[in-house]
């Protein structure tokens, strides 16, 4: 199976090519074939979101050998294999890559793989990022540790496939409803998707806190703060770190404040408010405009669980809404 089918950005069965494209993508400086009679058949395809790039790489019915240099990119490369399989050794250890085991890289550090009949789907992670996600879930305490991850990556458990599924779905997204979309809201919340279920389901040296943190009592001005911030600027990209940063406290005790404030998280809030303002668009909408149109102005892609949600709130679809109007 093939993922991005709509970003392809490199084809040959050229190596050097190969190799040259991969140095400047992902920091590999040695791509070999093993053995002799085989030609290699690249495909690579590339996606972005908010501030993430998600690949799609394939080499074809060929065994290949990678290595990468130690280098000053503060960044770790997620990788989950959708076709064959392959060895590694990184940070002295050496584990199978299949389906079921994944990697986390250190791209500061070297790495020798052996790769067979190999396709994947892979990411860049700058840790600046992940820390101010995790600066924006616990406060001030992510600044008193590492971020460290563990290598390997069990696609076994529940929290491995909550990762790889998450990566999936992104892909499928970005080469269907918003494979020409340039909607802020919707890729920076596919983006603080991604990162807090990296941070949540898989093993760090945060996992306690991020689990199990006990926050401070909520301060009723910060769900005000929150509040007035997530109205007048519904229309936009909210992410966690910008409604944290405002509020002025970390996300957890946010997200008690607004459930014992109004019964619901800080996002699902957002959400109603959204839904509101895309209720008051139908009602007014001009001749021609679309419930699609308007869902996806205010941050809905997937219409039928979008009509589902807006029956619910509402009473009605939002096509009858739009009918009915003026």
């Amino acid at each position: 199976m093939s993922y991005l089918e709509n970003h392809l950005v490199f084809a040959s069965r050229d190596q050097g090519e190969t190799r040259d494209l991969l140095s400047n993508l992902n920091a590999i400086d040695q791509f070999d074939i093993i053995g002799s009679g085989v030609s290699m058949d690249t495909v690579i395809h590339t996606a972005c979101f908010s501030d993430l790039n998600l690949l799609y790489a394939s080499f074809g019915d060929v065994r290949v050998q990678i290595e990468t240099p130690e280098s000053e990119n503060n960044s770790l490369f997620l990788l989950a294999v959708t076709n064959g399989g392959g060895k590694v050794h990184h940070r002295g250890q050496e584990f199978d890559l299949s389906l079921d085991r994944g990697l986390i890289r250190d791209m500061r550090l070297p790495l020798v793989a052996y790769e067979e009949n190999f396709a994947c789907l892979g990411m860049e992670l700058p840790v600046r990022l992940l820390r101010q996600q995790v600066h924006a879930l616990i406060g001030d305490a992510a600044l008193m540790i590492d971020l460290k991850f563990g290598t390997g990556i069990d696609f076994k458990t529940v929290g491995g496939r909550y990762v790889r599924d998450t990566l999936h779905y992104i892909a499928h997204a970005l080469d269907g409803p918003l494979v020409d979309l340039d909607n802020a809201i919707l890729l920076d919340s596919l983006r603080d998707m991604l990162l807090i279920n990296i941070l949540m389901q898989l093993p760090n040296s945060f996992s306690d806190l991020l689990k199990y943190q006990t926050a401070s009592r909520a301060v009723p001005h910060y769900v005000k703060r929150a509040r007035d911030y997530i109205h007048e600027y519904a229309d936009r990209s909210i992410t966690l770190e910008k409604l944290v940063s405002h509020a002025g406290c970390s996300y957890r005790t946010l997200q008690i404040a607004f459930n014992e404030t109004y019964g619901m998280a800080p996002m699902a809030y957002l959400r109603n408010v959204r839904l509101a303002k895309t209720h008051l668009d139908l009602i007014n909408a001009g001749d021609g405009m679309t419930v699609a149109e308007i869902a996806i102005k205010w941050g809905f892609i997937h219409l039928g669980r979008f009509s589902q949600t807006y029956a619910k709130q509402f009473g009605v679809l939002p096509s009858e809404t739009l009918r009915r109007r003026h």
